[in-house]
């Protein structure tokens, strides 16, 4: 298994590939019905099940909830999500329970703050 930086990378890219994709950039005020059947929605629930999938490669367990909140917290600092925005609820949080209206606002701070 990868490092949880570069998993982080790997997956904050995909997100920002997705975000690209779906034509979102700094000037669009995003909202709930943008993102539905978006990529960018897609791409986070891809992730979120990717991270959950994950095991350790010597005992092959799951990953602890504990790494798999360090992986989710590498990635917002990947995609530029300042520290002080970062809610108890997450982007793939948002993602998994189609709160449409966290994810935009998610989505939105990844693009003020993008790398």
């Amino acid at each position: 298994m990868a490092t949880f930086n570069e998993l982080a990378r790997q997956y904050a890219k995909r997100i920002r590939d997705a975000i690209d994709a779906d034509g979102f950039n700094n000037r669009s005020k995003i909202g709930p019905k943008d993102l539905q059947g978006s990529q960018t929605l897609a791409e986070a629930k891809r992730v979120k099940r990717d991270i959950d999938g994950l095991v350790y490669t010597a005992s092959q367990q799951t990953l602890s909830e504990q790494d798999k909140r360090k992986i989710i917290k590498q990635i917002e600092e990947e995609l530029g999500i300042p520290q002080n925005i970062q809610k108890s609820r997450n982007i793939f949080e948002s993602a998994s329970n189609d709160d449409l209206a966290d994810l935009a606002d998610e989505i939105e701070n990844v693009l003020s703050g993008k790398k």
